[in-house]
């Protein structure tokens, strides 16, 4: 006998795809606030330059930490809407059936790829985060945070991706044909 879950209508997959886009949107708002820091700290250097004839200390080394969050918190949220670039030169001679079965194999070798490089990356952070060795050169920032925003970032694009190996084509496109 199977076990029930216990999910409205039996809607498993749509109330797992909910939850994963919620945590996408999350953390696209996480991503946004840091491109809104990391504007402040290049205009602060800007104007420090400008003004004191000096620039800020370690304001590359947070740039560079910074941009870690935007690009692995925002990442998901570009798989989400499907906005990745795709190369339809050879597919597109394809028909809609060979394609979607070629984009479920491509979605799910990039969700275990992705996965693979969570895992990795999330034991990369706790073996940074342990004895605390590794931080950055001015400022001495720990690294192992931002490690760990990668296996995040990883594991939810690993999610999305997986989520489009059961529906590979865009709504649009499984409209029309």
């Amino acid at each position: 006998m199977r076990p029930r879950i216990a999910v409205k209508n039996g809607k498993v997959f749509e109330t797992i795809a909910n939850g994963v886009h919620a945590l996408v949107r999350v953390l696209t708002w996480v991503a946004s606030g840091a491109l809104g820091i990391m504007i402040l700290f290049v205009v602060a250097n800007v104007l420090s330059r400008f003004l004191f004839k000096k620039p800020l200390p370690g304001t590359i080394e947070m740039i560079e930490l910074v941009s870690v969050v935007i690009v692995f918190f925002s990442v998901a949220y570009t798989e989400s809407k499907r906005a990745h670039i795709y190369v339809e030169l050879l597919v597109s001679r394809l028909s809609r059936r060979a394609q979607a079965v070629l984009a479920s194999m491509m979605y799910f070798l990039a969700a275990v790829f992705f996965a693979v490089m969570g895992w990795r990356g999330g034991v990369m952070a706790w073996s940074y985060l342990v004895p605390m060795v590794r931080e950055t050169y001015v400022l001495s920032i720990p690294i192992a945070p931002f490690l760990f925003v990668v296996a995040l970032g990883s594991f939810v694009l690993a999610l999305e991706t997986l989520i489009h190996v059961f529906q590979p084509l865009p709504d649009e496109e499984r409209k029309e044909g």
